[in-house]
């Protein structure tokens, strides 16, 4: 089983043995016989369905479309390409890629786009949360449900609101509107960072050449793309971070 995480250091694999890396993250490698009691859940894993995918690490970066292979390297084990010799010139081999090759990195590296905007909108999320105090939080729900009956039928018992109302030298009334333009604030917030998100991930869906992947990482991400690569495609904008 192969799985995808952010990096970390070598004590906290445990039994998760290295099988590849691209930016800030590794491609992992669990044996089957021993899944069921690794631990590797502190990680924050993404399950590769496919092994071929996973392995396609070592072409996220084919945009001229073949990839030099060196004796001794992990790309050169998982390819079984280079076989021993003691000659120089047969230390490093290139290896052009398949279409399956090709179609793989673009699978592998989507996932990787994913996780990062995962994990970039997961922090957006703490940040809008982090504006509201954890006593706060946990009598929301509370309030929001006293709030929204007490619109129907202002006759209606609401200790929460009465207790909150009074607190603040205000009405009833006022404190239930206070509430729900607080909420309806705060879902708006959440709306819109939602929204964003899915824009992006459909951007990267999009994606169906590994070039098209490593624009998006220029654009979007601020990780700037070989320099030869910027000359190809005419790009004159320096990467920037943009989500």
């Amino acid at each position: 089983m192969y799985i995808l995480f952010k990096n970390v250091p070598d004590p906290e694999l445990g039994l998760v043995k290295r099988a590849g890396s691209y930016l800030e993250y590794v491609v992992g490698y669990v044996d089957d016989t021993i899944k069921n009691i690794a631990k590797y859940e502190h990680l924050n894993p993404t399950v590769f369905d496919s092994d071929d995918v996973a392995l396609a690490w070592k072409f996220t970066n084919n945009w001229r479309g073949d990839i030099s292979v060196k004796r001794g390297t992990t790309a050169n084990e998982q390819l079984n390409f280079i076989v021993s010799s003691n000659e120089a010139d047969e230390y490093k081999v290139k290896y052009y890629l398949t279409d399956d090759d090709k179609s793989n990195a673009v699978k592998f590296t989507k996932i990787v786009i994913r996780k990062m905007l995962d994990e970039h909108f997961d922090k957006q999320l703490s940040q809008i949360n982090g504006q509201v105090s954890s006593l706060e939080s946990l009598s929301w729900s509370q309030q929001r449900a006293e709030s929204n009956s007490y619109e129907l039928d202002s006759n209606v018992s609401v200790p929460m609101l009465t207790a909150l109302a009074e607190a603040r030298g205000i009405t009833v009334s006022e404190m239930s509107t206070k509430v729900q333009t607080a909420i309806l604030e705060h879902t708006q917030k959440i709306t819109n960072l939602l929204a964003r998100k899915q824009s992006f991930e459909q951007e990267v869906k999009s994606c169906t050449t590994i070039d098209e992947c490593v624009v998006f990482l220029h654009n979007r991400f601020g990780i700037t793309m070989p320099l030869p690569f910027q000359d190809k495609l005419g790009i004159t904008d320096p990467a920037k971070i943009d989500l």
